[in-house]
């Protein structure tokens, strides 16, 4: 996914190139300066789009690995494969994290092995809403796979780092601490 992204913004920047270039050549051309209008219908279609798309994706990759997942409404999946005998986390909580972040095509991102432990306060932090929404279902000890739709992941900005736009996230974490 990363790699269509990337050749997807090189055409682009190719075709703008090419029509500026082209506009310069041929200086006969009249153009009409009107904006181009996209209505907010339009915009919600191509999101919608693009949802539904992602979650076709996420669900073969549900299926493949045979992950007995629960997806929440807002599009989060978690699977919680072995269970902790620690306290439940609850919003205020600090919570230390083991994790492995990959792509559903299996490329690692991040992980703690290399980046160190993830350590941050529930509610009140900059890590990506769709991991913090299934860490409220969890308990320390737990190991649990999680699945985050770009959409409460890093959406159309990408982490400016790693993670491109519109990058589906998966977590394997391990809760370590919560206190």
């Amino acid at each position: 996914m990363y790699i269509r992204v990337n050749k997807l913004i090189k055409l682009t920047i190719i075709f703008i190139a090419l029509s500026v270039f082209s506009c310069k050549q041929n200086k006969n051309t009249s153009f009409n300066n009107s904006p181009v209008v996209i209505t907010d219908d339009e915009i919600n279609y191509v999101n919608k789009e693009a949802v539904r798309k992602e979650r076709i994706q996420i669900d073969d990759f549900i299926r493949r690995y045979e992950w007995k997942m629960i997806t929440t409404e807002t599009g989060v999946s978690y699977w919680i494969y072995e269970k902790g005998n620690g306290a439940k986390t609850e919003k205020g909580n600090i919570v230390v994290l083991d994790y492995t972040i990959t792509f559903l095509n299996g490329d690692t991102v991040y992980t703690s092995n290399i980046d160190g432990n993830k350590e941050f306060q529930l509610g009140k932090s900059n890590e990506v809403s769709g991991l913090e929404e299934a860490l409220l279902v969890m308990h320390q000890g737990d190991k649990a796979k999680v699945i985050v739709p770009s959409f409460r992941a890093y959406g159309i900005t990408g982490d400016f780092n790693k993670i491109a736009m519109r990058n589906t996230l998966v977590y394997d974490i391990y809760i370590t601490k919560i206190y």
